[in-house]
């Protein structure tokens, strides 16, 4: 015979079987609107299919100048602060400028300068310091939960 606590387990409760099948009156969290993440999504994907069609003109040997230095791929990192950017954005929107905006901030920043390091070939051995502050700043703005 099954203890007390795996029957419970098992069976639902009476409260849940009587609404189980009625309908819901509640209404659901809302959600961002599909138009919202729709359009982020086209946006995202129209930069990548400029950046492929950029890449096939350059195999296919028309001169692009921007794409003639060897760290032309560091733009992709920048493509990655593209994201904090648009938390910061949205953050600021939402409660002004708090700590969840700066903290935003800071994570774009720090990419927009490790991609700047690749860019325009700083030498990590002079300017790993800034990644210290980057910690710091980190510390700074850290959202309490």
């Amino acid at each position: 015979m099954p203890s007390i606590d795996e029957q419970s387990k098992t069976e639902e409760p009476a409260s849940q079987i009587s609404t189980a099948n009625a309908p819901s009156s509640t209404v659901s969290p809302s959600r961002e609107p599909p138009s919202r993440v729709q359009s982020s999504t086209w946006a995202l994907g129209l930069a990548v299919v400029i950046i492929g069609g950029l890449l096939l003109a350059k195999n296919l040997g028309v001169d692009l100048f921007f794409l003639d230095f060897h760290n032309w791929w560091a733009f992709f990192i920048l493509l990655a602060a593209i994201g904090p950017l648009q938390l910061a954005y949205r953050c600021y929107k939402r409660e002004g400028a708090g700590m969840a905006m700066w903290n935003a901030l800071v994570t774009a920043g720090s990419i927009i300068f490790v991609a700047l390091i690749f860019l325009l070939d700083l030498s990590f051995g002079t300017w790993w310091p800034v990644f210290i502050i980057i910690g710091g700043l980190y510390m700074i703005t850290s959202r309490r939960n």
